[in-house]
Order: C-alpha cells, then sequence, then structure tokens
C-alpha cells in the first residue's frame, strides 16, 4: 500500500495517510518497528499487523470504556473513534465486536435520553438534539415514549417555575426576556401564551399592553423552526 504522506502531529505521534485516503494516528516507536525507515509504502501484511495486532484491540478498550462512562449511539461511537485517530476498517471491525454483544441500540438510547430530558425541552429542541447524535427523528416522532412524555406546555411550565416560582409574579421586562428565551428553544408562540394566561393573573392586561411583542414572537417561532427543521 502506497503513503501519501506522513505528518508529525505532536511529539510521539504521526499521522499517516493512505493512498486511499485512509489516515490513522501511530507512535513514532509503533510505526518504526512495523516499517522502518520506510516512507512511501507498506506492505499489506504488515498493514494487518498493525491494524489487528495494534489498534483493534486499542479500539475495542477505548469503545467499552465510552459505553461504560455513558450510553452512546452508534453515530457517536463512530465519531469518538475517528476523532482518536483509528482508521476506518478498525472502526467497522470494532462497532462489529460492539454490535455482537448489544452493547449499541440507538432507540433505548432515544428512549432514555427523552425519559431524562423529555420533560424540560421543547419537542423541536429534543428531536435536533437526538438528530445531532445520529437517531433516526421518524422513529422517534413515533415512539410510545415521545408521544407520552413530551408535552411542550408542561415544559414550559416546568421552565418558568423554575425561573419564578409556582407564583409567576415576574416584572414586564423579565416577562418579555422569558418569552424570546422559550421561543428560542423551539417552543410554539401559542403553547408560551397559553401556559402565561393560565398562570399569570393580569396575562390579559399584559398581552394588550403589549401587542408588538407578537409579532416579534412569531417571527422568532419562524426562525427556530427554520433552525431546527422538524415539524411535530
Amino acid at each position: 500500500m502506497n503513503i501519501s504522506y506522513i505528518e508529525k502531529i505532536n511529539k510521539g505521534k504521526l499521522c499517516i495517510t493512505l493512498e486511499d485516503s485512509d489516515s490513522f494516528l501511530v507512535s513514532e516507536k509503533e510505526w518504526e518497528r512495523i516499517n522502518g525507515d520506510c516512507k512511501d509504502w507498506i506492505e499489506d501484511e504488515r498493514l494487518e499487523e498493525l491494524y489487528e495486532e495494534i489498534f483493534l484491540p486499542k479500539a475495542k478498550f477505548k469503545a467499552l470504556n465510552l459505553l461504560k462512562s455513558r450510553d452512546h449511539t452508534r453515530a457517536e461511537l463512530i465519531r469518538k473513534l475517528k476523532m482518536a485517530g483509528y482508521p476506518e476498517v478498525v472502526i467497522k471491525k470494532t462497532i462489529d465486536y460492539i454490535d455482537h454483544y448489544h452493547y449499541l441500540d440507538d432507540e433505548r438510547f432515544a428512549e432514555n435520553y427523552i425519559l431524562s430530558r423529555g420533560r424540560s425541552k421543547s419537542k423541536k429542541e429534543l428531536l435536533y438534539a437526538l438528530s445531532s447524535k445520529g437517531v433516526d427523528c421518524d422513529y422517534v416522532k413515533q415512539s410510545e415514549v415521545f408521544n407520552e412524555i413530551c408535552d411542550d406546555r408542561e415544559a414550559i411550565r416546568s421552565l418558568i417555575e423554575k425561573k419564578w416560582g409556582s407564583h409567576m409574579l415576574p416584572d414586564q421586562k423579565e416577562r418579555d426576556r422569558m418569552t424570546r428565551y422559550l421561543a428560542r428553544r423551539g417552543f410554539r408562540a401559542e403553547d408560551i401564551f397559553s401556559v402565561y394566561k393560565d398562570g399569570l393573573p393580569d396575562h390579559n392586561d399584559w398581552q394588550f399592553s403589549h401587542p408588538p411583542l407578537h409579532h416579534i414572537l412569531a417571527a422568532l417561532s419562524m426562525h427556530v423552526s427554520k433552525m431546527f427543521d422538524f415539524s411535530v
């Protein structure tokens, strides 16, 4: 296998890029032991030895340690192994090894994530977070736990009670700030004002005296919806 280039990353570490564009990090000592002084190519047998005897055991150990600290999605684990400098073939074998023991389960990850955070996030925010972790959001939207746990109005009520207390008597400036904060987190205008109507004793007077806020909130909600790009 031809070597495209070798780059010294830091003290004792090399980044090797092969002709097929795959790359990996290796210590200078290990590289010298495997390939000597050759900088232009590596024999397939030696590359296999590097992958199987050095990289694969380390990649498995790292993956298991990551999963021991917390549950990961498949995409998260692959991304972290790539960041650690393992080549694609080693990552694939590591994931196959993890799959053999059923340690990876995106659906289980999504359910646990929703159970732990679903009551404090908007549905759009939740879907965005899970999507960024590689979870199939079509599955999430149809899942029983998502539809049972996630209630945007309850989440809004929880957030404002945490901030204002159960009596909810903020001044006008604080109300406006909270409204914009909730909109940025993906909550719909009608849900925000519905919770205000139920919980704020002078909500109707406040709403009447500040009509421009409706237009600002509508524009902000539309912007957030485009950013999250999820329909719920």
